[in-house]
């Protein structure tokens, strides 16, 4: 049974009520046909409870547009969409083809801040997002009585010399569904070792971001990455209007290891609406830390929610340390996260004790 439009209804029913599923929910891949974006390929996908999403395949099949019953969550900057052709790898110009959305992906081999390592160099968070996915699969099917939608490619970080990483993704929602899962296996397919950084740029702004809203996160530890970050430590979760002059905070924590293994946040504001919610859910052991993006600048008024493998570079303090994350050849690790939208006081009162729980 699916929930939808206030009443649960079943294959047959829904069956009886429409001429193909695709009135009620499904996916649609198009092309780009104007602007930076011209040419490169999009996925709309829908739910019939609200929630659609747009994916990317040519941008390693992140997630742009996000929406909930009309109402958008990701924030999306000022550059919009941006074919992978026009992508700059040097120093901090990622940020000319940085669309925001709801998902980026950053790593394969590195994120942080441009570095060089030996005789190699990264720019700004690597080049993930900016990689185009091989085999791409949309999948829209009945499994009994649920009807799943699924994306499903695989992304290559190659270069000669170079090792090479595979990056295969799924992207699974349903009919009836207001969540949407993510998983991904990260290969080594080269002859030597290599780093595997991975971070998800995970994106939410207005009018879910707003001075009503709050960062609902169990940590066992967290430190702003500068002094003004630090100072205002204690107010990470909470937020401003749009502020002229704001300079980002950025904050690195660790989060708690609930009972399932899993790690959770939310962001939650109660004066939207009746009360909206967007919950995050992913395993400690694959992704035992997370950032907090935290920019109140007018235009750039955005909350960045980031499970990682790591903490931030640099990299050699990260090998000093022994947390850099590496794959031998042939070497697999499996990540991703679960994300969801929740509505009403009762959904609220629930997220937080899902939160607050073991």
């Amino acid at each position: 049974m699916a929930d939808l439009f206030g009443e649960s209804v079943s294959r047959e029913e829904l069956a009886a009520r429409v001429g193909r599923i695709e009135q009620v929910a499904g996916a649609r891949p198009f092309v780009f046909s104007e602007g930076p974006a011209r040419g490169m390929r999009g996925i709309d996908l829908w739910t019939g409870a609200g929630l659609t999403l747009t994916v990317l395949p040519d941008r390693c099949l992140d997630i742009l547009t996000a929406r909930f019953r009309g109402m958008p969550l990701a924030w999306e900057s000022a550059t919009g969409p941006v074919a992978p052709e026009r992508y700059d790898p040097e120093g901090f110009r990622w940020l000319r083809s940085f669309g925001g959305g709801l998902l980026t992906t950053c790593g394969l081999r590195h994120f942080g801040a441009p570095e060089a390592e030996g005789d190699e160099a990264w720019g700004l968070h690597g080049r993930a997002s900016n990689l185009s996915a091989d085999q791409v699969a949309v999948d829209c099917s009945w499994q009994g009585d649920a009807y799943r939608i699924a994306v499903r490619g695989h992304v290559d970080e190659a270069e000669v010399f170079r090792p090479t990483l595979r990056l295969e993704r799924t992207i699974e929602t349903a009919l009836g569904a207001c969540h949407v899962t993510v998983r991904d296996r990260v290969t080594n397919l080269g002859f030597a070792a290599s780093s595997a950084m991975l971070l998800y740029h995970i994106n939410l702004g207005w009018p879910l971001v707003s001075e009503y809203s709050e960062l609902v996160v169990a940590q066992e530890s967290i430190r702003g990455v500068t002094d003004e970050a630090q100072a205002a430590v204690d107010r990470h979760g909470r937020f401003l209007p749009p502020t002229e002059g704001f300079s980002e905070h950025t904050y690195e924590i660790e989060p708690k290891r609930y009972a399932d293994g899993t790690c959770r946040a939310a962001l939650v504001n109660p004066e939207l609406g009746n009360g909206l919610g967007v919950t995050l859910a992913w395993q400690k052991d694959a992704m035992p830390y997370m950032a907090e993006w935290k920019m109140m600048g007018q235009g750039t008024y955005v909350v960045g929610i980031e499970p990682t493998t790591c903490p931030f570079p640099p990299r050699q303090g990260l090998r000093d340390r022994g947390q850099m994350p590496e794959l031998a050849t042939g070497e697999t690790r499996e990540t991703g996260f679960r994300l969801g939208v929740v509505q009403g006081p009762d959904e609220l009162d629930g997220l937080r004790a899902w939160i607050e729980g073991d």
